[in-house]
């Protein structure tokens, strides 16, 4: 019977095959964990969200369940103020130096950040002459059909921060926390970090023409923004400042001493027992104790010699 010829190439393409494989196999749960993260990682999404709520969430409007019910002129100054955030600002526009000084605004470029920010559901082009924006210093120049805008800096109440996104068919649920933007907190290396936020909203946003409006702004409890502490950044240490000696001073306590006399001894009564007092020190005491107790005693004692009675332990 005829002996078979054993392949000399068989083992090292066997082990280069093997070598394929495992590359093949890490390639794909490479592929995977990254497919997987990007899906998960939804930080440039609150990023974009972040910037368009801006020029919203700083002025805190009020609550409403559907833009029907939304203050008109909050909302218009929240689009003017979306026009003035923009990569060209107001450095376009001309500058008013009649009764109304200011920086004058066609109401059509300010009609377009509203629809952006808010749809179509308001007929804002309707609705001009009829709003009062004296609150926000914006003065409507019918003539010119154009606003008057100040150009001194407004201090805004909120800053955002989105904690959960939700969608729901072709709407969005954002979590928003309202950061108050005078409750920074200094961190190391002079960063600044961002404290919690003093309320959370849920905003709603609807899908038009391929962009995203704010349909409706809603309070909600913290309970109920889902994964707050979870999707919070990664907690840095806050760096607090020197504390003045006042403020050093441990807490006080009271505790009792034995009360002595002239000559240092301690005093009895009657059944022999050590007479105490009670006074007040810190966990800062020093070895000043001793002579702050003898003053102490010598100030109890009365003008005319006589001791008074101290509490018995």
């Amino acid at each position: 019977m005829a002996k078979a010829k054993k392949n000399k190439l068989a083992f090292p393409i066997g082990i280069i095959a093997g070598i394929l494989a495992v590359i093949g196999l890490v390639t794909v749960i490479k592929f995977s964990v990254d497919t997987v993260k990007n899906i998960t990682d939804d930080t440039a999404d609150k990023k974009e969200y972040e910037q368009m709520l801006t020029p919203v969430v700083m002025f805190d409007p009020d609550p409403f369940d559907d833009l029907t019910q939304a203050d008109a002129s909050q909302l218009l100054n929240s689009a003017v103020w979306a026009l003035l955030m923009s990569e060209d600002g107001a450095d376009k526009y001309p500058y008013s130096e009649g009764e109304n000084i200011g920086i004058v605004v066609p109401q059509a470029d300010i009609e377009q950040y509203f629809v952006s920010l808010f749809g179509t559901e308001i007929d804002i082009a309707s609705m001009h002459s009829t709003l009062d924006m004296s609150e926000y210093d914006i003065t409507y120049d019918a003539a010119r059909q154009s606003y008057i805008l100040p150009i001194t800096g407004i201090e805004s109440a909120y800053t955002p921060k989105v904690y959960d996104i939700q969608k729901q068919g072709s709407s969005v649920i954002l979590s928003v926390g309202y950061i108050g933007t005078k409750a920074w907190v200094q961190v190391a290396d002079g960063e600044y970090a961002a404290p919690e936020p003093d309320k959370y909203m849920k905003i709603t946003l609807r899908e038009r023409d391929g962009g995203m409006y704010i349909s409706s702004i809603q309070a909600t409890d913290v309970q109920e923004v889902i994964g707050t502490t979870e999707h919070r950044d990664e907690p840095v240490e806050e760096t607090t400042l020197p504390l003045t000696e006042a403020e050093t001073t441990s807490a006080p306590l009271t505790t009792a001493v034995p009360v002595t006399d002239e000559d240092g001894e301690e005093v009895t009564d009657e059944n022999g027992e050590t007479v105490t007092e009670y006074i007040t020190v810190t966990e800062e005491t020093t070895d000043t104790d001793a002579s702050t107790n003898e003053d102490l005693t010598n100030n109890e004692e009365s003008t005319d010699g006589e001791t008074e009675e101290y509490e018995e332990e």
